[in-house]
């Protein structure tokens, strides 16, 4: 008999218009595909990610295996305030509602799951809920150390900020582990998310990154004057709009390349940069399609926790992306190899002049890039990395 998966996210996972949604659906797909589960899901809707149940239908997954809850996520002085007399992180609080926690109990009482699986703390902070209501297993699958990200906030942060920001810091990294404590294992993105899990919290643990399916290769043309540089990213991602500002106004701006930077998105609206030297795309419904057309990835992340799902997607397209370190982590990439790593103006602006004056070393980067991803992060390769784990938190034979 199939095994049953409850799978609880924090926002629909299709369509998956961001990285987020990707590392879900990245799951979704795992279990619809394997006929030894059988998946069932709950999901928050927001005023980011409202709810479609054709894009779920497309993804070929049925109407009743599904029920989903709106929530207002909006930040409002009054939940602030709220959050703050109750004691609660306000961070994941917005996600948290009595019609959440009423349709999930409903759901638990009226069904038998083996597995419950939280996409993000965001969702697992619902773990009570799950354990007062059900004998499952509870599994949460980590995209980041969300804490983390926002220590990283506090210490950018100035003036009024600072104190605030210290003190959502402290309430959510608080809540964060508590959520640690509760699961029965936990599926991290990467090495370094697991190891700062293992350090406050001795649970078992399975790195788990995003893996890609094999795609078609357009490489750079050897015959082009001068390469076209992009990148993709949710805009209404404070790190992914921070480092995409310092990327333009000190460095893009002051390089004299032709071709413009063209940047595409969700939550760009249409002149988010104003700058004559970049080509605004907005969302794109084809995310593949646009790195396509264009040559070189930039990631100027200054901030950030986990992995960046759209750089494992551009190496995989055989792009030679050049990132920061922070854009980086989690990749088990080679400097110069197959990835370029620049994490200061100088270092962007050297390596966007060479690459430039030499396509062919983005070609090279690209290509070695995409056997990267064919070796530890192709779609071949969750099974053997997921259906053991599963089976020994179950306690089955492999």
């Amino acid at each position: 008999m199939p095994k049953k998966i409850l799978q609880i996210t924090h926002k629909p996972a299709y369509p998956a218009i961001d990285g987020g949604c990707l590392e879900m659906a990245k799951m979704t797909q795992f279990y619809l595909n394997h006929s030894e589960f059988d998946l069932s899901i709950f999901t928050l809707c927001t005023y980011k990610h409202p709810w479609s149940m054709n894009a779920f239908a497309e993804a070929g997954i049925s109407e009743d295996k599904i029920e989903a809850v709106k929530v207002n996520t909006k930040p409002t002085i009054w939940a602030g305030i709220k959050a703050l007399f109750t004691g609660k992180s306000f961070n994941l609080s917005r996600f948290h509602s009595p019609k959440v926690t009423r349709k999930l109990a409903e759901i638990l009482q009226q069904n038998e799951f083996d597995v419950i699986q939280f996409e993000s703390i965001f969702s697992a902070q619902l773990w009570e809920i799950a354990k007062t209501n059900s004998n499952a297993e509870l599994i949460l699958n980590a995209p980041n150390i969300e804490h983390e990200l926002w220590e990283q906030y506090t210490k950018a942060a100035k003036g009024v900020k600072k104190p605030i920001f210290k003190f959502l810091t402290k309430k959510l990294k608080s809540e964060e582990i508590k959520i640690w404590k509760e699961m029965d294992a936990i599926f991290c993105i990467t090495p370094e998310v697991e190891q700062s899990i293992v350090s406050f919290v001795p649970i078992q643990t399975k790195v788990l990154p995003f893996f890609v399916e094999n795609t078609n290769l357009n490489f750079v043309d050897k015959n082009k004057k001068e390469l076209s540089f992009f990148h993709i990213g949710a805009m209404d991602w404070k790190p992914n709009k921070e480092g995409v500002t310092w990327f333009i106004h000190q460095i893009w701006n002051d390089l004299s390349c032709s071709s413009p930077l063209h940047l595409a998105g969700k939550g760009m609206g249409k002149t988010l940069f104003l700058s004559k030297k970049v080509k605004e795309h907005g969302f794109v419904s084809d995310a593949k399609s646009f790195m396509q057309e264009h040559d070189v990835m930039v990631v100027p992340l200054l901030n950030g926790s986990g992995m960046r799902i759209k750089i494992i997607e551009a190496m995989s397209l055989g792009k030679c992306v050049i990132s920061t370190a922070i854009g980086a982590e989690g990749i088990a990439s080679t400097p110069n190899k197959n990835i370029i790593i620049a994490n200061t103006t100088d270092e962007f602006k050297r390596a966007i002049l060479e690459l430039n004056s030499n396509p062919d070393i983005a070609n090279k980067i690209g290509q070695n890039a995409k056997l990267l991803i064919d070796e530890k992060y192709s779609a071949s390769a969750l099974e053997k990395e997921i259906l053991p784990f599963i089976n020994s938190i179950l306690n089955l034979e492999k």
